[in-house]
């Protein structure tokens, strides 16, 4: 009982951070998250968490890093895969060289071993951090590739040398030749089986599919347990796991070209799970050790051999030797941005620097030190391994302050107003791009389904904007068309094109209408502005309509009337005076009436016309939208996280499309 109660807890931690990050958005959520663990510590709980090393690299890394493969944007990664390469193999390995000596120079009472352990947990950064960062500053599209990319790649490379490290430790035994050829063949080997049982997990799921079980819940179980099943095979075939699940993780990637109501129904539930579980994952991992915290500093504060305050200048010295090599790194390999060449020293340097503060530790960092064992294999325990954990927590402290508080500095940041109201303004433009789009392929046959959709297009507009102007503008553009019906009924009765006697009902009815949006005593005195109520009256009595000859009479009218307020809002959309929405919205509705009053007994036939037209100019302005997002954000118009929302939003179109109209 004890155990459930700690892991709501936990569970009520992590909603409780986000929370908090809402109100007090210049803290970052692990920071927040560590502090709540700690808080933990303090309450009067009656269970004491025990982690076991071997179980949280599994149960934290191994998911977290076959997402992060499955959610990698593979153009971009060949596209610039120098730059990647070179930060996530050269300077991983670089790092773990030159700070592992540093390291055990600096602090004599870690083994060697344990000091090349540190440094390749500290090599591997975290892009999360900087994804949470991007919402307040403007880093550039390119700089966050290639940040995402080397993160992807040096979590592999750096855990790998972690656990060569500590087996090193562990063993007593190292050999670096022995080490070359062994960390080449553990990891092409763990590569070659994330990809074998990939192969082997769409093998299942097609059979599945070929039996009829497209049930969507246990699709996505089998996607849940992939990464950890990968993981486990091949710890047991003594190949790399890290590497596996990566490699799984991006073969996956590929398997979501194919299009069709179930793959996209999984989909959007994948989606929406592994967010839920990443998130999850990272804040637990930070709430751990916020509860282990305490204790490791009180061990820390005790140890004899080291002072507090010199154990907190080292976290910071340890931080500038990680973000110098990093940044020295950056400047003496010409990390390039495109195809551009050298700029100025100062931009360059910029950019390096941006680059260098981007380089947060975190969530891999923290899992692989936790992960480090209690004991030797001679039954010793592990040297210094609260200190390592101690040191690992102020890099990740530290870079994360550095990132928050520096990175704004240099690429300045934006009044949230503004930037809200230029994602809007954004949103608002890749949305009419799509109206003018679909206008294009409009055809005679086609403009009822179009005007439809556009409708729907006009509405989401309107709902970005919350502007009270378009409503009084659409109120006002109504009272005009319905003066625009008064000065049609009117010429049709000069040019004796209808009976008077409709046309004096038909004037009756708008001009109550006019009268209850105006409340001008014109439309309500003024009753039938028809030459002279004498020669009405005249007419009137001479007119023997049956009541089928007076409803033909009346829908012809209101057909000729219909057909008039068209033409003078297709004059005034092509003006452009007037807010595109609100006239589109008015030409849908007149465009209902016409139907309605046009329509024949052949009605099935035009209902399967207007859905199969619909069906076509849904599939395009979908395209469409997706094109013009994708534009935007690399022009830097919107934000990364933006983007994954509106991708987000038309997945579920998509879907509520299939459901409703089957393509």
């Amino acid at each position: 009982m004890e155990l459930f109660e700690m892991i709501l807890l936990m569970l009520a931690a992590i909603s409780l951070s986000n929370l908090v990050n809402r109100f007090i958005p210049s803290v970052s959520v692990p920071i927040i998250q560590i502090a709540l663990g700690v808080a933990m510590t303090l309450l009067p709980l009656h269970y004491e968490l025990e982690l076991n090393p071997e179980l949280f690299l599994l149960l934290f890394i191994a998911p977290l890093l076959f997402n992060d493969g499955r959610l990698s944007d593979k153009v971009a990664l060949w596209k610039l895969k120098k730059p990647i390469l070179l930060l996530a193999l050269g300077l991983v390995f670089l790092t773990v060289g030159i700070l592992g000596y540093f390291l055990h120079w600096l602090l004599p009472i870690l083994p060697l071993a344990a000091a090349f352990a540190l440094a390749a947990a500290l090599a591997p950064t975290d892009a999360i951090a900087v994804g949470a960062l991007e919402q307040k500053v403007k880093i550039p599209h390119q700089t966050m590739q290639i940040l995402e990319g080397e993160s992807l790649i040096n979590d592999a490379s750096g855990l790998v040398s972690f656990q060569f490290a500590v087996a090193a430790m562990v063993t007593g035994a190292f050999s670096f030749k022995t080490a070359s050829l062994s960390f080449i063949s553990i990891s092409l080997g763990g590569v070659v089986l994330g990809l074998v049982l990939t192969l082997i997990k769409y093998g299942l799921v097609r059979w599945l599919r070929r039996l009829g079980m497209e049930n969507v819940t246990l699709h996505m179980l089998i996607e849940i347990l992939t990464p950890f099943a990968i993981f486990m095979a091949a710890e047991e075939l003594g190949v790399n796991g890290i590497l596996a699940v990566v490699s799984a993780g991006i073969a996956h990637s590929f398997g979501y070209k194919q299009m069709n109501p179930e793959v996209a129904k999984l989909n959007i539930v994948s989606k929406s799970t592994w967010s839920v579980i990443i998130f999850v994952l990272n804040g637990l991992v930070f709430l751990l050790l916020g509860t282990q915290l305490p204790e490791i500093i009180q061990t820390v504060w005790n140890n004899p051999d080291i002072g507090n305050f010199q154990v907190i200048m080292y976290t910071l010295l340890l931080t500038a030797a990680v973000l110098g090599l990093r940044l020295i790194w950056m400047l003496i390999m010409d990390i390039p941005e495109g195809e551009e060449p050298r700029g100025p020293w100062k931009l360059e340097f910029k950019k390096a620097l941006i680059l260098t503060l981007s380089g947060v530790r975190g969530t891999i960092t923290l899992a692989s030190t936790m992960s480090l064992p209690f004991f030797l294999d001679d039954g010793s325990r592990f040297p210094a391994r609260d200190l390592i954990i101690f040191l690992a927590a102020g890099v990740i402290l530290w870079t994360l302050l550095a990132s928050n508080y520096l990175l704004p500095l240099l690429l300045g940041t934006d009044d949230e107003a503004e930037h809200n109201a230029e994602e809007v303004e954004a949103r608002i433009e890749i949305l009419r791009s799509v109206v003018a789009g679909l206008n294009e392929q409009a055809t005679d046959q086609s403009r009822m389904a179009l005007n439809h959709l556009i409708s729907t297009y006009n509405a989401r507009i309107r709902m970005l904007k919350k502007n009270e102007d378009a409503e009084e503008m659409e109120r006002l553009l109504g009272i005009a068309a319905l003066k625009w019906q008064r000065e049609y009924t009117l010429l049709a009765v000069k040019r004796r094109e209808v009976n008077p006697y409709t046309a004096y009902r038909y004037l009756i009815r708008l001009n109550r209408q006019l009268f209850m949006y105006t409340r001008d005593p014109e439309y309500r005195n003024d009753l039938v502005p028809i030459r002279s109520w004498e020669e009405i009256v005249g007419v009137i009595q001479q007119v023997r309509l049956s009541r089928q000859e007076r409803r033909e009479e009346w829908n012809r009218l209101q057909s000729g009337n219909f057909n008039y307020v068209l033409e003078q809002l297709r004059e005034l959309q092509h003006t452009g005076e007037t807010e595109p929405e609100v006239i589109s919205a008015l030409i849908m509705r007149y465009e209902r009436g016409r139907l309605r009053l046009t329509r024949t007994e052949s009605i099935s036939a035009t209902k399967r016309e207007f859905e199969e037209a619909l069906q076509e100019l849904s599939r395009a302005g979908i395209q469409l939208e997706r094109d013009n997002i994708q534009l935007m954000f690399e022009n830097g118009r919107i934000s990364r996280a933006s983007m994954k929302e509106m991708k987000r939003d038309i997945l579920f179109m998509e879907h509520e499309l299939r459901e409703e109209i089957g393509y």
